[in-house]
């Protein structure tokens, strides 16, 4: 138990800080994602080798629907075995389809949906589907802030049902009439399946939107992804940090 409320305290306390502002709110923005297209490179701080990612976003909305989906494909800079990672999330948002608010305090809305993760390319197969409510977060202005607590289960026999929470974040943080700057990002906490340990993986991204130092805004944006994995696919004491230069063409 002690080890579970240290691994959550981090997440916690990230949720905390970005709801520090609800209490300016006066309405919540609906969010716009759209797609996006990402080059990353960085190196890895705690080990040799370099990574290379190219990643493909996109966030929709039909209706009471909405679904958010990426693509990673990664390699080192070796060009030996690149690996194609993805993840895809429909919800159904309580409110629109009820057409009444589903809301309190802070929540602005609750959804119910799952995903599914796959890899391909690694050295077995990957594959984990997730079940559960989302909540979604009043900000003052244009956001998104949520939390999905999901179930969480990985293919094969040896593994177990446990839980995935997953706060993710994206808001526009304007410095100035010219530097406007775009904090975002997830973290991953995922309970321990059986075979391994807890784990989590954290990945935000702070992006300087460069047009609209040309009057061009929300075109391109680049800037830093620090990307940490504390117990790599459930392996105790196996971390990854890697620090990546980004650079996002949006959609």
């Amino acid at each position: 138990m002690n080890a579970l409320k240290k691994h959550l305290l981090l997440p916690l306390l990230l949720l905390l800080l970005l709801l520090l502002p609800v209490k300016r709110a006066a309405a919540q923005v609906m969010y716009e994602g759209g797609s996006n297209v990402q080059l990353l490179y960085g190196r890895h701080l705690n080990q040799s080798g370099d990574l290379a990612t190219i990643t493909y976003e996109h966030f929709g909305m039909v209706g009471a629907f909405e679904h958010f989906g990426f693509a990673d494909l990664s390699n080192d800079v070796s060009l030996a075995g690149p690996s194609l990672y993805a993840e895809w999330y429909p919800k159904l948002s309580l409110s629109r389809a009820t057409k009444r608010e589903v809301a309190l305090g802070p929540i602005s809305d609750v959804l119910l949906g799952g995903g599914v993760n796959v890899l391909f390319g690694g050295d077995e197969d990957f594959f984990v589907y997730l079940l559960g409510p989302a909540f979604k977060f009043r900000l003052p202005g244009q956001g998104l802030l949520q939390l999905e607590a999901f179930y969480y289960k990985q293919n094969g026999s040896a593994y177990k049902g446990t839980y995935q929470l997953t706060p993710s974040w994206d808001i526009p943080l304007p410095a100035s009439e010219k530097v406007h700057l775009r904090f975002r990002g997830f973290m991953d906490f995922i309970g321990d399946r059986g075979p391994g340990t807890t784990q989590y993986l954290a990945q935000p991204q702070l992006l300087l939107d460069l047009g609209n130092l040309r009057g061009k805004p929300g075109k391109v944006y680049a800037g830093s992804e620090w990307r940490y994995w504390h117990n790599v696919a459930g392996l105790e004491d196996l971390n990854e940090s890697v620090l990546q230069l980004n650079v996002l063409f949006q959609m």
